[in-house]
């Protein structure tokens, strides 16, 4: 179902022109910070800051939001504009459902709920606020100059936290290798170069999406992104949605930095 919000009644264009919308992934039922994605910061809910960025974006025509939770959608309620709420089922809102899946049933439903078909879906973290609408512009933009190419999502360079440097804990308490010995080299520089998402937008095809679920061919374990997803490098180098009240400080500390990469 979607909560259709008041605004202007426009003319239908009934030739289905394409049109990239935000998805704003928000659930009330969290475990690390109990409604994190309504902490206010800078005068506003987490959410919130989203949805601007979401609404800011020159090549978003408009913005939806999934979630269960009541006070998350008068929250984005309060926006204004072309944005409207898609009610995520209580199966997809539990501490163990799959993200993916959460996804594909809001760009479902968002089709369901537009006249124009959609070109590409950028999915945005409810309460992931260190973002630029330029973020989301970018990503939409790379898949326009590679028609080819299935996705695009941010990431961010990593060495000292390099895969070659995990370890695990065994059955005695004691640390191990994670995985087989790769090297025995502790120059960072010397390692492969790998990247993490960062917790910025993910912005995919439309029929991507949808065949996502039987193909399962994105990289690590985002595995709605299709085959060829580009990289997006920005400068942070840690992922910025929020599990502590830490988070929730170095998001204040970056709106108060005038959103500049600290």
């Amino acid at each position: 179902m979607v909560v259709k919000f008041p605004r202007n009644v426009q003319a239908i264009n009934i030739l289905r022109k394409k049109m990239n919308i935000a998805l704003i992934t928000a659930k009330g039922g969290n475990l690390s910070i109990p409604n994190k994605n309504l902490i206010e910061v800078e005068g506003k809910p987490l959410v919130v800051h989203v949805i601007h960025a979401a609404q800011q974006a020159k090549k978003i025509q408009h913005v939806f939001v999934s979630t269960e939770d009541s006070l998350i959608r008068m929250a984005a309620f309060g926006e204004g504009g072309k944005i409207d709420v898609i009610d995520r089922p209580p199966h997809l809102a539990t501490p163990d459902a799959n993200h993916g899946e959460a996804i594909l049933h809001g760009a479902q439903k968002a089709q369901e709920f537009l006249v124009e078909s959609i070109d590409t879906v950028t999915i945005l973290l409810g309460n992931s606020i260190m973002l630029h609408a330029d973020d989301i512009d970018r990503a939409i933009t790379a898949l326009e100059l590679d028609p080819t190419a299935d996705s695009a999502m941010t990431v961010w360079t990593a060495q000292d936290d390099h895969p070659y440097r995990a370890m695990c804990i065994d059955e005695n308490g004691y640390l191990c290798s994670f995985g087989e010995r790769t090297t025995t080299n502790t120059n960072r520089q010397s390692y492969p170069e790998v990247v993490f998402y960062d917790q910025g937008p993910w912005t995919v095809r439309m029929p991507v999406l949808l065949e996502a679920r039987a193909k399962r061919q994105g990289p690590a374990c985002w595995w709605w992104m299709g085959k060829r997803s580009i990289p997006l490098e920005r400068a942070w180098v840690t992922g910025k949605d929020v599990h502590s009240m830490l988070d929730v400080a170095i998001a204040r500390a970056w709106l108060q930095n005038n959103m500049r990469d600290i």
